[in-house]
């Protein structure tokens, strides 16, 4: 590559190879990426990305702390906490679900500077709740257990006619003498008689920690 070609590239930054690398993750899952194929993707070399990385582990650790930033956080004291906590975990599993290569490697993944933020945010938000140690501790883990686990769900389940069709092959396939309440449940997806059950459960965990 010329050197007069070179310079009209836009200058490589941490956060462009960041970017970069989630989009390549976003179209095509985390297994494509690779780092030649980052470099030739941001049209630099491979060794100019070490410039900015230390190597794949930091920059898939980036890459995560990038998706929790996208995820609001109201300032605190402002809003309910039950509403605060609610409004946030709902911004996080939009986060994960908009990059579905995330949620599984959320919890395997060392935080960097802004999941610490959005578990400062959590913990001290729910401070304002005045639970109790042990139950501010559970609540913390039980609503990000929830809003993983969802995603992570969800980023493995077929697309809607897939999942349709599917559905209805599993219903017919099942005897209704001995499986009657389980094609009945199969029949309420495939009619569309309830939606998502994201923020059904997040809504029963706060109404439970709020009457303790």
């Amino acid at each position: 590559m010329s050197s007069d070609l070179a310079d009209t590239r836009e200058p490589l930054t941490r956060e462009r190879v960041v970017l970069g690398a989630i989009e390549i993750a976003d179209a095509k899952g985390l297994s494509a990426l690779s780092m030649r194929g980052l470099a030739k993707h941001l049209g630099f070399e491979v060794m100019s990305l070490y410039n900015h990385i230390a190597n794949k582990t930091d920059l898939i650790q980036a890459m995560v702390d990038q998706v929790a930033s996208e995820a609001e956080r109201p300032p605190i004291g402002v809003s309910d906490w039950y509403d605060a906590i609610r409004a946030n975990a709902i911004a996080v599993k939009t986060a994960l679900t908009d990059h579905p290569w995330a949620a599984s490697i959320w919890s395997s993944t060392m935080p960097g500077p802004e999941r610490f933020r959005l578990m400062e945010w959590q913990l001290a938000t729910m401070a304002t709740a005045d639970l109790d140690e042990e139950t501010a501790h559970h609540t913390f883990h039980a609503v990000g257990n929830h809003t993983v686990g969802y995603a992570m769900q969800s980023a493995v389940m077929p697309v809607d006619d897939d999942l349709h069709t599917l559905a209805i092959e599993v219903m017919n396939s099942l005897d209704p003498t001995e499986f009657a309440h389980t094609q009945a449940h199969i029949a309420q997806h495939i009619d569309g008689h309830h939606g998502p059950s994201f923020e059904f459960v997040l809504d029963i965990i706060l109404a439970a920690v709020s009457q303790r």
